[in-house]
């Protein structure tokens, strides 16, 4: 095994799957790349579903967050001129991460504060995520080839510490979390740490996992 190949896969297991037994005897869970997530038709909080994105108005700023599959994090990095997906190819083989595209814009008069490193993912079977941090992922990023290159990228687009959104400013990055039991059916993205005008205002966030439509 090379060395970028040995770095790949130490990357890859910093984002796989944790903690998930399958039985012997049980049936076999789905395939990931089978797997697609949707906003639920039923939001725990007030919010207006366009298309995959679920917009969340408190105030005068509004907090939108969508789900993105493999060609969609490929699309939001080539979406970013000068940077490039940090993410390997390996990553999405067996167990791929679980990455959210977040954006807040501060229309309200008072700065916005958001804590990414306590938001939890929550599935329908009580399994609780918690983002994965840039020290975690750098540790393996490093390994690889034109590192400093990804690191960059990385940097520039994980949300992972405290954010001060000035008003009528925005902030645009990405969520990631390990890979979930590809036997849920329903999970709950949880933005407890947000503060509006002051005041905590904690948001919720559904999604549906369905099997994705054959071609």
């Amino acid at each position: 095994m090379t060395r970028a190949v040995w770095a790949a896969a130490r990357w890859a297991g910093v984002l796989a799957l944790g903690g998930i037994v399958v039985l012997a005897g049980c049936a076999s869970p789905p395939k990931y790349a089978d797997l697609t997530l949707r906003p639920s038709p039923q939001q725990p909080t007030p919010s207006q579903v366009v298309g995959e994105r679920i917009i969340v108005a408190l105030g005068g700023a509004d907090v939108t967050v969508q789900w993105l599959s493999r060609a969609g994090v490929e699309r939001f990095y080539a979406e970013k001129p000068g940077l490039i997906n940090p993410f390997p190819d390996d990553v999405w083989a067996e167990a791929p991460p679980t990455i959210f595209a977040l954006r807040v814009r501060n229309g309200s008069a008072e700065p916005l504060q958001f804590d990414p490193s306590m938001a939890l993912l929550t599935t329908n079977s009580d399994q609780h995520l918690q983002p994965v941090l840039y020290d975690e992922m750098y540790e393996r990023l490093i390994e690889l080839k034109d590192s400093a290159r990804w690191l960059q990228s990385l940097q520039a687009t994980l949300l992972d510490r405290l954010l001060v959104v000035a008003p009528g400013g925005q902030r645009e990055g990405l969520l990631v979390f390990r890979s979930f039991d590809p036997r849920a059916k329903q999970l709950r993205l949880e933005l407890n740490s947000l503060y509006v005008a002051g005041r905590l205002s904690p948001v919720f966030y559904a999604f549906q996992v369905d099997l994705r439509q054959a071609q």
